[in-house]
């Protein structure tokens, strides 16, 4: 298996730099950085969470393409962006953008692309009624722009792109975050990867997998790369993730990020009604912060378990093996350690990774 590491792209840039040393050490293929301009923390919980001796602010996340420019130029590894969305960037601005880092950065550039989150974009007076037909519209035109430099023909329109298609390295790739029906049939008529992200069984991985393969086939092209981005906390087990959770329990709201249908198979009900799309709805900023704090030790530790791979790097590689033995072929994962227990814990599961690591590209 091929293995990834995402990187914050946050203020202060000295804990991406870091990250990017420590994706080097550890012989990672590839380095992602997120697309949010809200993160997933309240700001007035965040002073009372360990991860907040790290940077000050939890929003404050610097562009992913201007770092990307930049830190692609100190590695030889392949950057990407995981994701970007469909309402806040158009297909043109994007197109141009992936030819110019393929052109700049040394090991490639990869454009990550879904429909977005509703917390990057209704706060800021963005559209989120129809996300998935906009996505569908800049994937046409995105296509059609990096394969042939022009809009789609029957656009009727004139615009080219001037920066050549291909460099050294090829083409930019375009992977796209699919999990529902269409998204995945997008994904195989339009994308060269797939990098879903959020809760699924490695069956239905698999069964995802062969809907966008079946995609691909109809529209004549080959198979996109199977990946997934993991959010994965490292521990001396998942018992002892889930005794630090219960010292520091705001740590535990990640559940909410589980969609709610999930809660109800595990016989819950989630805060927000079993129609909660967790990490797609859910604007975290808009909640109030000490209805959360009094949410959070009621959160069950299976459903947080469900958003964020834990414990050992030889238990979060047995987790991944499932999927491997599905089809996964390039993982990227997002690593959140410290979200409970700090930089302790960041200093206790530095080597981690690297075995993590070791076991991943050995499966």
């Amino acid at each position: 298996m091929r293995v990834g590491i995402t990187v914050p792209g946050q203020h202060p840039i000295d804990g991406t730099e870091l990250m990017l040393q420590v994706a080097d050490g550890m012989g990672a293929e590839s380095v992602w950085m997120p697309d949010h301009i809200l993160g997933v923390f309240h700001p007035d919980l965040w002073p009372d969470m360990a991860y907040s001796k790290m940077a000050a602010d939890p929003d404050a996340f610097y562009d992913p393409f201007v770092v990307a420019g930049v830190l692609g130029r100190m590695t030889d590894k392949a950057v990407g962006i995981s994701v970007t969305d469909s309402t806040r960037r158009k297909a043109a601005d994007l197109a141009r953008t992936a030819l110019t880092l393929q052109h700049l950065v040394p090991g490639g550039f990869i454009l990550g692309i879904g429909s977005g989150e509703a917390e990057s974009l209704t706060p800021f007076g963005y559209p989120f009624e129809k996300p998935v037909a906009a996505l569908e519209e800049v994937l046409h035109e995105l296509r059609s722009l990096i394969d042939t430099g022009l809009m789609p023909p029957e656009s009727g329109l004139s615009g080219r792109m001037g920066v050549p298609l291909e460099s050294d390295k090829g083409k930019p790739e375009i992977w796209v975050a699919g999990h529902g029906p269409r998204m995945l049939r997008l994904t195989g008529q339009y994308g060269d990867g797939w990098i879903p992200a959020w809760p699924m069984t490695p069956e239905i991985y698999g069964e995802r997998r062969q809907t966008i393969f079946d995609a691909a086939a109809a529209a004549g092209r080959p198979n996109p790369t199977c990946s997934l981005l993991p959010f994965m906390m490292l521990g001396e087990s998942k018992e002892y993730i889930a005794d630090l959770m219960e010292q520091d329990p705001l740590g535990k709201l990640f559940a909410l990020f589980c969609p709610g249908y999930i809660w109800k198979e595990r016989g819950f009900t989630h805060p927000f009604g079993d129609d909660s799309k967790g990490f797609v709805d859910i604007i975290v900023h808009d909640l109030d912060a000490e209805e959360l704090r009094s949410l959070a030790p009621e959160m069950p530790f299976e459903l947080v378990e469900e958003v964020i791979f834990m414990g050992s790097a030889a238990d979060i590689a047995g987790r991944l093996q499932g999927y491997a033995d599905h089809g996964l072929e390039h993982v990227v994962l997002a690593n959140m350690t410290g979200v409970v227990g700090g930089m302790e814990e960041i200093e206790k599961n530095g080597a981690g990774m690297f075995e993590l690591n070791a076991l991943l590209t050995a499966m």
